[in-house]
């Protein structure tokens, strides 16, 4: 498994938990799987929860091999528009050089990329009879290099771009983490449409929900003021204009004649635009009713969850959005916009609504349907937490990337 990073090593953000889950669940179904990741050097010491995580997954892999990634000055930051160039094309390379000596040695049946990690061993691959030998799996993420609307990061990243797209197409199999968006890899990365696989991102059930804490549910109510407030909506993510806080702001402006006077958004999140929210929230005359709450730990999220009534997502273009299934599996409705691998999980009138991304008037009118409806809301709820339990969960995706791994390696015995 190539990564640059893995929870708890490296914090807990979408990547980080992807790869820590899928080789946690990986080894539980007898793969042995040795991690190629980052050093940690740079990086803070695990705090005791972290440590614990670290034993349990490290106690399932067959080895761990740790590569160099920060290569550039201190005054440059390692992981700005240059210093992430520089950075992850020495360090991809170097993680393919390690990998393809462990091949070599007969020591690795299959190699899976994650993200930029395909380039390196992907281009020492094509050149190597013997590495072309053994499958090899690509997954990119997100990709918001590829769907960013700011001309200038568009052009600063045109070489990322280009390799990351490359190191993909030596992929025996590319993996969609949606179908609604499979076509976004040849499209963007020009892989054959033949060698595009859908494997669904996925989330821990019985970690979310073991998460919640009846204290934490309790000391939120009393610190954000949720007593009396209804209905409450809540929106999850960074603070950045590309997560269309903006656009909700607008539509609860158009819809507060229609609101019932004690409703409240929570907005959980720091980023760049949190300045610009709050003074577009009090030009909107809405300040009463809105909370930025700021970051919150996992338990605190997920303790938080149970505590509202509506998840609202109004992303301008999203990846998987790990943050709409831990909505869904918290028996939350959702409205969401309908970009990434959202409509994929949000079907309109059987868990909630999708909305045109960026549209102030569908964001409002849908709003404005999904609280005509809140009666609906209970069995909107228990919905989501059906289809993630039955397409979304870990146990079920890890099952699927096996049977990936299996097929390939037949096929290649084969040949």
């Amino acid at each position: 498994m190539l990564s640059r990073i893995v929870y708890p090593l490296h914090g807990f953000g979408g990547l980080e938990s992807h790869v820590y889950h899928l080789v946690t669940h990986l080894t539980r179904l007898g793969v042995a799987v040795t991690l190629f990741v980052q050093e940690t050097a740079r990086h803070a010491p695990p705090t005791a929860d972290q440590r614990t995580a670290l034993r349990a997954i490290m106690s399932g892999l067959a080895a761990v091999v740790f590569v160099r990634y920060d290569y550039t000055t201190p005054l440059l930051p390692p992981n700005g528009i240059v210093g992430r160039q520089i950075n992850y094309s020495w360090y991809t390379w170097r993680l393919g050089l390690a990998a393809g000596a462990a091949v070599r040695r007969r020591q690795i049946d299959l190699v899976h990329s994650q993200g930029f990690c395909a380039t390196g061993y992907g281009s020492i691959r094509v050149r190597d009879p013997l590495l072309r030998q053994v499958p090899f799996v690509a997954n990119p993420h997100g990709m918001e290099e590829f769907r960013t609307p700011d001309w200038r990061k568009w052009l600063a990243y045109a070489a990322f771009r280009s390799l990351y797209a490359y190191g993909h197409r030596c992929a025996d199999r590319v993996i969609a983490t949606d179908a609604c968006t499979q076509d976004d890899l040849p499209r963007y990365l020009r892989v054959d449409p033949a060698r595009v696989v859908v494997i669904p991102s996925a989330i821990d059930v019985d970690e979310c929900l073991g998460l919640v804490r009846d204290d934490l549910r309790y000391e939120l109510r009393q610190r954000l003021r949720l007593e009396e407030a209804r209905p409450i909506l809540l929106s999850v993510g960074r603070l950045e204009r590309n997560k269309g806080y903006h656009v909700l702001i607008a539509a609860l402006a158009q819809i507060r004649a229609a609101l019932p006077t004690t409703w409240r958004w929570l907005l959980v999140g720091r980023g760049s635009e949190e300045q610009a929210l709050q003074r577009q929230v009090a030009e909107a005359g809405l300040t009463q009713h809105v909370t930025f709450v700021g970051r919150l730990h996992e338990a605190e999220l997920h303790s938080l969850y149970n505590e509202v009534d509506l998840v609202v997502h109004p992303t301008l273009y999203e990846g998987s959005s790990l943050v709409t299934l831990e909505g869904m599996i918290h028996r939350r409705p959702v409205v969401a916009s309908a970009v990434g691998g959202i409509p994929d999980k949000v079907f309109d009138g059987r868990n909630g609504y999708l909305v045109r991304p960026g549209d102030v008037d569908d964001l409002a009118a849908k709003l404005r349907l999904a609280l005509a409806q809140r009666a609906c809301w209970p069995e909107w709820g228990a919905e989501s937490a059906r289809i993630v339990t039955s397409t979304f969960a870990w146990p079920v995706v890890a099952r699927q990337t096996l049977d990936l791994y299996e097929h390939l390696m037949k096929e290649h015995d084969t040949r």
